[in-house]
């Protein structure tokens, strides 16, 4: 079976993150996988990819939504022929539709929804459009039960294509990771410091700002430690001197990120919106407490493996609840049931999605 799956970038993201996770573990089930990508601009996970002999063909441009980019995944389908073509983010996800047409194309379309909200979901002009492009896939794939009902509510007609799949990580990665000395994390935390972390892209979504504001109520030993880059870097460092926090510290994008979770005290995400909340998966399965805001698709994964909620925007609530959970060693101590998003059994469905589509073609 050979898979062409098409993204915006590898980035730093969650979707990117998953999107690579998913294709090491197919090779590992013996699924050909190639990837191209509309722009090597920020680019982050390649070389993982590249570890593992995949084929990656890289957009002509560093701006993803350019007519180039239609020519080029054209031409990447006149030269090869996959059971499935797998889109992930909506430069892709609207791109491959419209680079298909006139072209002799038998491939399954898949393509995943990754979040439970976007900027185009308020727009009639972006519903049109959005409706003819799902209109055009074989089988949508949601992440979270919130994230199909968001999407079912948005465009009904999606509803009956869309099936459930959770996202995996590689438990062992994080279970297994070592633990950092804290001074090599940042030279001026003490040992006896409680280190707060949330890793995440610097973007709107993310909503750093909440966790900087409840920074102001925490002890002097509450250390907060961000770890990611994006767009709103230089905006959110401005934010937090605006606060006047020494204790706050921005890492930037790292590659030993289960490893600072392990030397972490609590991890934090405080989205305003999320499809799943992959990362608080990742600290949960080092070990470390998790408590996240109260959204959906990021609810119920916390949740269900045992992490704290807040309440979203809410700074008050956020550090009640980082200070109650740091001084209660039961929390602390606690192991969190995070076995079922393993990769392997997200990686086993959507194997079987790819051949049940083929199974239907054949049947045909």
């Amino acid at each position: 079976m050979k898979i062409l799956h098409i993204i915006t970038t590898l980035s730093s993201g969650g979707a990117e993150k998953m999107l690579v996770d998913l294709i090491v573990e197919m090779k590992k089930q013996d699924v050909i996988c190639e990837v191209a990508v509309l722009t090597k601009k920020d680019d982050f996970f390649s070389e993982r990819l590249l570890e593992h002999d995949v084929k990656i063909y890289w957009g002509p441009t560093e701006k993803v939504y350019k007519v180039k980019n239609i020519f080029f995944i054209r031409n990447i389908l006149k030269a090869n022929y996959y059971d499935a073509i797998h889109t992930h983010l909506f430069a892709s996800q609207l791109f491959i539709p419209i680079a298909i047409k006139s072209l002799f194309c038998s491939s399954n379309l898949v393509t995943t929804e990754h979040n439970t909200q976007n900027k185009r979901r308020n727009n009639r002009i972006f519903f049109i459009l959005d409706r003819w492009m799902y209109k055009q896939y074989d089988k949508i794939i949601a992440i979270t039960n919130a994230t199909k009902d968001s999407l079912a509510e948005y465009i009904k007609e999606t509803e009956y294509k869309t099936i459930v799949i959770e996202n995996g990580i590689d438990l062992q990665q994080y279970e297994v990771a070592t633990t950092h000395d804290r001074t090599s994390i940042v030279s001026s935390i003490n040992e006896s410091d409680k280190i707060i972390l949330m890793v995440a892209a610097m973007r709107k979504q993310k909503d750093h700002e909440t966790l900087i504001r409840a920074s102001k109520m925490l002890p002097e030993c509450y250390q907060i430690v961000f770890v990611g880059d994006g767009e709103r870097l230089d905006e959110v460092k401005e934010y937090a001197i605006q606060y006047g926090n020494s204790r706050i510290h921005f890492l930037g994008r790292r590659t030993d990120v289960p490893s600072i979770m392990k030397a972490a005290d609590i991890f934090v995400l405080s989205s305003r919106w999320e499809g799943f909340g992959l990362v608080a998966v990742e600290a949960m399965a080092t070990g470390l407490p998790v408590i996240a805001s109260d959204v959906p698709g990021l609810r119920d994964v916390v949740r269900d493996a045992g992490g704290t909620l807040f309440e979203v925007g809410n700074e008050q609530d956020l550090a009640k609840k980082i200070i109650t959970i740091a001084h209660n060693s039961p929390i602390l101590e606690k192991s969190f049931n995070v076995n079922k998003y393993s990769i392997i059994n997200t990686v086993s469905m959507y194997i079987d999605v790819y051949k049940n589509l083929n199974s239907l073609k054949k049947g045909h």
